[in-house]
């Protein structure tokens, strides 16, 4: 929050100074590569002012396909340093840059935009990687889910390819109210239904 009030201030005083990077994905639409924080702030700034000629319209860097995979490692590289990425944001770069076709595979995605990782952390985000393509979207706090419950959901929807839809409806229909809430949910659904004893045999009475 800190950070995001001394950028709109800066974006105030001295309008916008360096440009967003983005990707065509269509007639009028693009992708964001990098500064989802600049773009945050001028619509803020639009909204708490209306000055629509001033903060209305942001700068932006058009990326050609043939740069497209060095900008998204850049922009891998840039938040690695300045916030550290969770395995649902990695793995999420991973299945939009290859839904793009910035990559032609998750695994020349992983080995290009996290070659600098160990192979063991590359395979965890590659692990996500299933996690977001089946709950992208309904998920509230995906960005919070942890290493271990986020491994042992992937295995989860690898294994039962009903459970993806199943839970996708369930959170889309009910929204977690918060992050605790919604990995309690998560961590239910991959706990086995225990199975009752069966009941003793009855004996007859003479």
């Amino acid at each position: 929050p800190d950070e995001m009030a001394a950028l709109v201030e800066s974006l105030r005083a001295r309008d916008q100074q360096s440009p967003i990077e983005v990707v065509a994905l269509g007639p009028d639409r693009y992708g964001l590569i990098s500064g989802w924080r600049r773009l945050s702030a001028l619509r803020q700034l639009q909204a708490e002012t209306g000055d629509t000629a001033k903060f209305g319209s942001v700068l932006a860097l058009l990326r050609k396909p043939d740069q497209a995979s060095e900008a998204y490692v850049a922009m891998v590289e840039e938040n690695e340093i300045r916030v550290g990425l969770s395995f649902y944001e990695r793995a999420r770069i991973v299945a939009k840059a290859v839904e793009l076709g910035v990559f032609d595979s998750d695994k020349s995605a992983l080995r290009a935009l996290f070659g600098a990782a160990s192979r063991a952390k590359r395979s965890k985000v590659g692990s996500f990687v299933t996690v977001v393509r089946a709950l992208d979207g309904a998920l509230r706090f995906p960005e919070t889910l942890g290493e271990r419950l986020g491994l042992q959901l992937a295995l989860a929807l690898e294994a039962e390819p009903a459970l993806g839809p199943q839970l996708a409806a369930d959170f889309t229909a009910q929204p977690a109210a918060d992050a605790a809430s919604e990995q309690a949910r998560i961590a239910r659904a991959l706990t086995p239904t225990p199975t009752p004893p069966p009941e003793p045999p009855r004996q007859n009475r003479l």
